[in-house]
Parts: structure tokens; C-alpha cells; sequence
């Protein structure tokens, strides 16, 4: 079965946020107090954690590392057995409901972000990035493709 054409947006959109996730992650974990190039010294005492270990290996992993998991899955399609039991309530392929799974983790931690720090630019294209991986996820050419 071909892919459907919107899934290449789909894909576009979280290969960006996966190259904010590492642009951000490595610069934090590879300077924990203030974020190398980032700057976040002054950020540091609004956060509820000491150093920026803890953010960056989010932003490494959720941000960046699974989203391109996500894409080699909603290209591929592998039926990885242990990954679709995991994933046998939605109905559909692990990698599209892992797709909607990180929009939802994505909304909680930029929620979380912007309360304790603000709204920043970057928090606010990555609330962007969020809704349109959600809105083409949803559509229905795309959704239909990966009913199991």
C-alpha cells in the first residue's frame, strides 16, 4: 500500500522537532549549569531541579531520539511483536499511536515549561510543531493507513 502524501509533512514536521530536541539536549547535558550556548544560568533557580541534566536527557530522548523512532516506524511499518502488544489497544500501528502519545507528553512538558519559566519563542514553536504533528496525524488519509 502506498503512503498517503500527507504523512510526508507529517514526517518534515518531526524531524525538525527531533533536531530541536538534540539542539537542545546535547548543549544542556554537555554544560549542566547553564546550557552552553543556550544560556540558561538565569533559568536555572525557577526550575525545580539543581542542574540541566535532567531536562537535557529529556529533550535528548523524548524530543529528539523518539521522534525519529517514530518516523523510521511510520515509514517502515515493522512489526516489532513486543512493541504491537504494547500498542494492541489503540487499533492501529505502534508508530501512529506512539505519534499521539508524544503529542500528549509534548503538551505536558511545554505546559509545565511555560509555567515555570514562560512562554518563550522556542516554547511556542515547539507548542506549533505539536498541534501540527497532532492535526496530521488525525487526518484521515494518514489515520486510515495505519488502522491494524
Amino acid at each position: 500500500m502506498k503512503h498517503p502524501f500527507l504523512l510526508w509533512p507529517l514526517i518534515v514536521i518531526l524531524i525538525s522537532l527531533s533536531l530541536g530536541g538534540f539542539s537542545g539536549g546535547i548543549p544542556m547535558l554537555a554544560d549542566p549549569l547553564s546550557g552552553g550556548y543556550l544560556d540558561f544560568e538565569e533559568l536555572l533557580p525557577l526550575l525545580p531541579v539543581s542542574n540541566l541534566i535532567l531536562p537535557g536527557l529529556f529533550l535528548l530522548s523524548c524530543m529528539g531520539l523518539l521522534p525519529l523512532i517514530l518516523c523510521y516506524g511510520l515509514i517502515a511499518r515493522p512489526a516489532w511483536s513486543w512493541v504491537n502488544k504494547l500498542f494492541s489497544w489503540s487499533k492501529h500501528h505502534w508508530a501512529w499511536t506512539g505519534t499521539i502519545l508524544l503529542v500528549l507528553v509534548m503538551a505536558i512538558w511545554l505546559g509545565y515549561e511555560g509555567w515555570l519559566v514562560g512562554w518563550w519563542p522556542i516554547t511556542i514553536i515547539t507548542s506549533v510543531q505539536g498541534a501540527l504533528i497532532l492535526l496530521f496525524a488525525i487526518l484521515p488519509s494518514v489515520r486510515k493507513f495505519y488502522v491494524n
